[in-house]
């Protein structure tokens, strides 16, 4: 057997590839047949941010937790509807505060308390808008995403796609907060850059 990447559960990594449709719009993912496999009742983070990824049987899975106020744009993710630090289960974060054409993204399991190394990692690059998931620092693929009406992924096998369902949710979430910081940014630049003529 390949390696096993189970994050969330060992129930969730399979023996071959798995093709999954996210609707972003929607907040629920599909399989290669249209069959829902996962759905969040709120397609944002709400109020408190935070996001309750289900099963298809309204089985909490994951709490997405999102801290606004870090520089890095950090995340967490929690086993069920927790936030207790105990049920912690992955966090994630910018590699670096000033990215341009590529966001890369650190993902540091709960049990890697000193994130000197990453657990994945997460490149997306923003002209293709598409991503690879990346086992730490290795060239190991474990999941592929394309964005064409919705995220298109490519889940290897022996990979938790419960796991890279939720950390492309949140890849999505990061990627529309980063676009807008840019368009905010270039907004500014050219404004300065008319005042100047």
């Amino acid at each position: 057997m390949a390696n096993q990447f189970s994050v969330i559960s060992p129930s969730y990594c399979a023996p071959y590839a798995l093709n999954l449709q996210i609707n972003t719009e929607k907040g629920v993912t599909y399989d290669i047949n249209g069959n829902p496999v996962f759905y969040v009742k709120d397609a944002l983070f709400t109020l408190h941010d935070r996001r309750v990824l289900y099963d298809n049987q309204g089985n909490s899975i994951v709490t997405l937790y999102k801290k606004n106020m870090t520089l890095h744009g950090r995340c967490q993710v929690f086993k069920g509807k927790s936030n207790d630090s105990s049920e912690l289960l992955f966090s994630v974060k910018r590699s670096s505060m000033i990215q341009y054409s590529v966001m890369k993204l650190d993902v540091f399991l709960a049990n890697n308390r000193n994130e000197n190394v990453c657990d994945f990692r997460v490149n997306f690059c923003r002209d293709k808008s598409s991503c690879i998931v990346y086992a730490s620092e290795s060239p190991t693929i474990v999941a592929t995403m394309q964005i064409n009406g919705g995220l298109n992924v490519l889940v290897y096998p022996y990979v938790d796609y419960a796991f890279i369902v939720a950390l492309l949710m949140i890849v999505n979430e990061m990627k529309d907060y980063y676009d807008e910081l840019m368009d905010v940014a270039l907004g500014v630049t050219f404004a300065a850059l008319g005042n100047i003529n």
